[in-house]
């Protein structure tokens, strides 16, 4: 029997597409993504033997591994398929050498995308993997782990186990901090908004004063003056008509892809990067598997001449010849995956309509967003005349605009969000006066700047050159899991945590606290992967600095563990105040005489002014009294049963409030409730009264209600059992209560 060729991809859903496109002789399998990896009990870098890692099999991978090695051996040729970037690169190099292959041999293939065409292809051109790209994650990798390792169980002596640094990640809590600052010590300034209406319905805006450009009008003496000139005569300066264009956006790479699902969809950047990956890897459409975009992990807005004649067939057909773009690219800022494409669907004839009974709610919403902007992107420009009006007297120019559209190009499709004042232009020449009718003044006051979304942190770590983004989902989520941030809307706000790590780390590692160091190491290692530079030399200036850094915060640390920092909070055995202290689980209050005391409290969720920290005393008492009052219950005005004598507590758990019976120790008795009730605790709607919450009137309303529902409903309609009211991510819904058997279900209207 003749051996098949082996493929090796990433993912199984990927395996499943592409063995259908290479056919029999082919057989498809899935490493799961990396095979080997640091190990994560130790640092796993041998720092002495030029920063040699040690890698080792993956907890559960042994199997996968076990796998590979037996197909390997059945197969005439073993083709090395992970994704086509710096990650996929070294784990295409990992499998080479578990599978002891040569990795001069030519058996890396690489895809941009899940189509017939791109598999074949692939599969005619393999190469030898590329030990620069592996070097340059290999180098990623290692520097992540010193600075991970090295700095993270400092982190935990001085302050929790739930802390940690990171290369990349600290940068941004750095930038997050930074800004939440000039936002706190944003003083405003007044100013004036100045805006004249001239004859003819023509509103001009100020726009120079004594020829010269400005910013705004803070001088009320200016005000003063331009108001003398109020119902008198202006000399036109300028009257002109420009022939001008506006190119479409370009097609999306892998952060204008998540900024945009951030401002459009409201997606965080890692589901975004999560469904984009579904997309890829491909679904079931009308009885076959394809894949339905590129690759989506791409600095690169270039578009391959197939997928522009794609576009161009479809716009033709749709919109006529003429809305056919020159599809003008921009050169990418960095080097790494500039050799991919943009984002873009495998097929411009998968319209969204097209698909749409094919995905969930949100595959659709992101491939609709993926699809259209690059039809959009493929477009000819919007072509426009503008109008440009200039008037002056005494010093004081106004000016504006009117455009007239002579060819919509893009715009049938897609209008940008600042919109072109539009009208028809006036017969008014150079040298014509116009009479200025009315100025508007109007005071303002100039504006903290806004915080960081996802979406503007993405755009922020890219302008920097912070990181790559493909991390940036990671790094996000990082900052949020580690409580370092907190979302205000859609807005980061640094919590006190978030500060205190910072503070720490800015004033102990000024390198990786370093926009413009952390941007330079990234650029290092783009070099790394052109082959321009060695990565153990880079690692090694990076890490002479680090370890005399690491050196000094430890004595530092040494030195904070043995202080005594007081609190405001009794200890409950009456011997004095209590202590602070760190543990592996956080901070928390000891009794000063703890050798007889074993009284502890803990202040997880407590923040505490790091200069509090530092002055040996701090102030938590109302937050502990707080904390226990609520960790021992409120009390409601609900009993257990209609005798009364057991009450009900409101208490507050991971997933929110419930109510435990006062009796819990012996009935065991904990009761959640319904979600009207808790959305109401937590905008303060339910009332309290000498201490107790009224939660009955409420509760006793909404079982009237349902009563009513399931007397309403009757019976089940399948199988003759009654109905029960459920609740469920979309709200309540009615469920037979015959389930399993039975699992008739019904929606209720709002």
């Amino acid at each position: 029997m003749a051996k098949k060729n082996l493929v090796i991809v990433e993912s199984p859903a990927k395996a499943k597409t592409i063995e259908k496109i290479l056919g029999k002789n082919f057989h498809v399998t899935a490493s799961f993504g990396h095979v080997r990896d640091l190990p994560k009990s130790k640092l796993g870098v041998d720092i002495d033997n030029n920063f040699k890692p040690s890698y080792m099999t993956i907890r559960g991978k042994g199997d996968v591994i076990k796998t590979l090695k037996d197909l390997a051996k059945k197969s005439d040729k073993v083709y090395l398929a992970s994704d086509p970037d710096r990650e996929g690169e070294a784990i295409a190099w990992h499998i080479c050498n578990v599978l002891k292959l040569d990795e001069k041999d030519s058996n890396r293939i690489e895809f941009n995308e899940i189509t017939n065409i791109a598999i074949r292809e692939a599969i005619k051109n393999p190469r030898a993997i590329d030990i620069n790209k592996v070097d340059a994650q290999q180098a990623r990798r290692v520097l992540d782990r010193l600075v991970g390792y090295e700095i993270s169980p400092l982190l935990w002596k001085s302050i929790s186990s739930n802390t940690s640094a990171g290369r990349v990640q600290s940068v941004a809590l750095k930038l997050i901090c930074d800004l939440e600052d000039v936002i706190q010590n944003f003083e405003p300034i007044k100013y004036w908004d100045i805006k004249g209406k001239f004859i003819g319905n023509f509103n001009l805006n100020l726009y120079k004063i004594k020829g010269e450009k400005f910013e705004r009008v803070t001088d009320y003496k200016i005000v003063e003056d331009i108001l003398l000139n109020e119902k008198s005569d202006f000399k036109i300066i300028k009257s002109k008509v420009s022939k001008k264009s506006k190119n479409p956006p370009l097609p999306l790479k892998t952060s204008t892809l998540q900024q945009l699902a951030s401002s459009y969809l409201g997606f965080p950047a890692s589901k975004t990067m999560r469904v984009a990956q579904g997309l890829y890897e491909g679904l079931d459409i009308k009885g076959s598997h394809k894949g339905l975009i590129t690759y989506m992990r791409t600095d690169s807005t270039r578009i391959s001449e197939d997928a522009k004649n794609m576009a161009k067939s479809y716009i033709e057909e749709n919109y006529g010849k003429e809305y056919v773009g020159e599809n003008k690219e921009s050169k990418s800022k960095g080097k790494i995956q500039d050799a991919h494409e943009g984002i873009r669907p495998t097929e411009a004839i998968l319209t969204p309509k097209e698909l749409k009974e094919y995905l969930d709610g949100d595959q659709y919403k992101l491939y609709k967003l993926i699809w259209e902007r690059f039809i959009i992107s493929q477009l000819a420009p919007m072509k426009y005349e503008q109008f440009e009006l200039i008037c002056e007297k005494n010093g004081y120019e106004f000016r504006g605009t009117l455009n007239k559209i002579v060819f919509d190009g893009y715009y049938i499709l897609f209008k940008d969000e600042e919109e072109l004042p539009l009208g028809d232009f006036p017969d008014l020449k150079e040298g014509d006066n116009l009479f200025l009718e009315k100025l508007t003044i109007k005071e303002d006051y100039t504006k903290a700047p806004s915080r960081l979304t996802e979406s503007s942190l993405v755009k922020k770590l890219e302008q920097e050159g912070i990181g790559r983004p493909s991390t940036y989902a990671s790094i996000i989520d990082t900052l949020k899991k580690r409580e370092y941030v907190e979302l205000q809307g859609k807005s980061f706000v640094p919590t006190e945590l978030g500060y205190e790590i910072k503070e720490i780390l800015q004033e102990n590692f000024a390198d990786i606290m370093n926009v413009k160091f952390t941007a330079d190491l990234e650029n290092n290692l783009d070099e790394v992967e052109e082959g321009n530079k060695n990565w153990v030399e880079i690692i090694r200036r990076f890490y002479n600095k680090l370890a005399i850094d690491v050196d000094k915060y430890k004595e530092k640390v040494e030195e904070e563990s043995n202080r005594i920092i007081l609190s405001d909070v009794p200890c409950p055995c009456g011997k004095g105040f209590m202590r602070l202290k760190n543990g592996r689980f956080g901070r928390y209050l000891i009794c000063e005489d703890e050798d007889e005391c074993k009284e502890k409290i803990s202040l997880k969720g407590i923040n505490i002014p790091l200069e509090d920290i530092k002055k040996g005393y701090v102030k938590v008492k109302d937050e502990v009294e707080q904390q226990l009052k609520m960790k021992k219950g409120r009390e409601t005005d609900l009993t257990v049963d209609d005798k009364g004598k057991v009450k009900l507590l409101l208490k507050y758990g991971r997933f929110g409030s419930y109510l435990e019976s006062e009796n819990f120790a012996e009935d065991n008795l904990r009761i959640s409730l319904p979600s009207e009730i808790r959305k109401m605790l937590a905008t303060n709607e339910i009332e309290e009264v000498n201490g107790i919450v009224l939660l009955k009137e409420e509760m006793d309303k909404i079982k009237k209600e349902e009563e009513e529902i399931l007397s309403e409903a009757g019976v089940c309609e399948k199988c003759g059992k009654p109905f029960e009211i459920k609740r469920g991510r979309w709200g309540k819904f009615l469920a037979c209560t015959g389930y399993p058997e039975c699992k008739n279900i019904k929606k209720l209207g709002k």
